[in-house]
């Protein structure tokens, strides 16, 4: 029954491309495993019937099926010998396959940026990224076109968006008289890989906007696809009962240091009843999926950076199966004062991090970085100067957790040009620990593309102080620091 619900409820949902959106040819899904326990004696029966009725097939269905002799009937009573049954002690049990983990993709991400200045006056930071393929664009060249589209939409959106923005300031007079309260207008986004495998590829795009009439806004928006043919997921393509779905948010916003504030269940209830399927801020995961709430998602309690996601651990019932087998290790970009939530201390429930750092608004860099998790209140802070953080989480094979962040240590405006440091946390239980720091950073390829780090295994990296000519291939070591293949 669950089944025909399952399909009926697909067949009448369609896809919506999402408008403000920043962040698979169809996957088979694992045929099911039939397990056929075929003695030796039954095999060969049934060719000596196959053979009966292909030697005599002008004889009646009767006289195939001829009552057995007694001699025949006494053979078929014998007890196999001791022989037999040893050989048929010693056969192992035929288990069930184990479907094969997904690969990790292989993507980059390219930059682009405008600014426009007017003496001495910054007028315009207008700055974006996209995703699209590096490696394996024809082994999934649905996907590598959906994204090259995306991308392409993108820039020519971002640059529309810039142009109105300096006819908005020619045409309010904002340059007219005196320029000392000109507030320099800003305009982000930024894609930000959430799972990228050869099953699923999400991503959010972090936006931001002060400018204009619009006031320090930011927006988090998911964009989920199939990767074998490059289709948008819908959210009822993933969880099959949504009934549940607000309880379960709510309890998640409520159990977390950092997430939420005491919100009332109806509240939530209202908002997913409200609110279009493809309205639906979300992400799917490499353990669930994480719905985004911004600030008039919950109306007078509503409060910007939430989230809450819903595991696939915990909550198996809810989700197609297709979309919960995911390799064991993998790295997931970070957005900063979002929190992100995974199982750290192996109890089978989640545990929240979230990133943030201290951001100067007037020279547009950050001084100080810390790290924060629910267990206990742990936390972890530094003063840490770079134009940008790039928090990345990385879950290894070996059950260990680590934030890998990159920081970018030139200025505004010529960030792909310079280099990174990194600096490595361990989390391992929710316990943080500064593990080290490198003067390594994302392959950059001109131009204006970093390779994105999303394998632990398999990290294309610059090393500024190796004096290598090119990228080289890391791994997490067993200190969690990178080290070389």
């Amino acid at each position: 029954m669950k089944k025909l619900l399952l399909i009926t409820m697909m067949t009448c949902l369609i896809g919506t491309f999402t408008a403000c959106g920043k962040e698979e040819p169809q996957v088979a899904s694992t045929p099911e495993i039939v397990e056929e326990h075929t003695s030796e004696k039954e095999t060969q029966e049934s060719s000596e019937k196959e053979e009966i009725k292909e030697s005599a097939p002008s004889e009646s269905k009767e006289e195939i099926e001829e009552e057995p002799s007694s001699e025949s009937k006494a053979e078929a009573k014998e007890e196999p010998s001791s022989e037999s049954k040893a050989e048929t002690k010693e056969e192992p049990p035929v288990k069930d396959e184990v479907a094969e983990a997904p690969e990790i993709l292989s993507l980059k991400e390219t930059y682009a940026a405008r600014y426009e200045w007017q003496d001495a006056l910054w007028l315009l930071y207008s700055e974006y990224s996209n995703v699209t393929m590096w490696e394996g664009a024809e082994q999934y060249s649905e996907m590598d076109r959906v994204l090259s589209e995306t991308a392409g939409m993108q820039t020519r959106s971002m640059e529309d968006e810039a142009d109105n923005i300096l006819s908005f300031i020619t045409d309010m007079g904002m340059l007219d008289g005196d320029l000392a309260d000109f507030e320099t207008q800003v305009s982000t986004s930024n894609a930000q890989v959430r799972r990228a495998d050869s099953v699923v590829l999400s991503y959010v795009t972090d936006s931001y906007a002060d400018y204009g009439f619009i006031e320090d806004y930011r927006s988090v928006w998911g964009r989920n696809y199939d990767v074998q043919t490059g289709e948008e997921l819908l959210l009822s393509d993933v969880i099959l009962d949504m009934e549940k779905v607000p309880a379960i948010v709510c309890k998640e916003l409520n159990n977390h240091l950092w997430a939420g504030m005491d919100y009332p269940e109806t509240v939530v209830e209202e908002y997913f009843k409200n609110t279009p399927e493809d309205g639906i801020r979300w992400s799917l995961d490499y353990n669930g999926v994480t719905f985004y709430f911004g600030y008039d998602d919950f109306t007078e309690m509503s409060s910007v950076g939430k989230a809450a996601t819903i595991s696939f651990a915990e909550y198996p019932e809810l989700f197609n199966k297709k979309y919960m087998n995911v390799p064991e290790a993998y790295m997931v970009r970070l957005p900063l004062d979002y929190s992100f939530f995974t199982d750290l201390d192996s109890d089978g429930t989640l545990e929240e991090l979230n990133c943030g750092g201290l951001f100067n608004e007037t020279d547009r860099f950050y001084t100080q970085f810390g790290v924060y998790t629910d267990v206990n209140g742990s936390y972890q802070y530094e003063e840490l100067f770079a134009y940008d953080y790039q928090p990345y989480y990385v879950k290894t094979e070996d059950g260990n957790h680590y934030i890998y962040l990159f920081c970018e240590e030139n200025e505004v405006g010529n960030h792909v040009q310079g280099q990174m440091m990194l600096v490595v946390y361990n989390v391992n239980g929710g316990v943080l620990t500064r593990v080290g720091d490198m003067n390594i950073g994302p392959a950059y390829i001109p131009s204006d593309m970093f390779l994105l780090p999303l394998d632990p295994n398999h990290m294309l990296l610059d090393n500024y102080d190796s004096g290598a000519q090119d990228f080289e291939v890391y791994k997490v070591g067993k200190d969690g620091m990178p080290t070389l293949k």
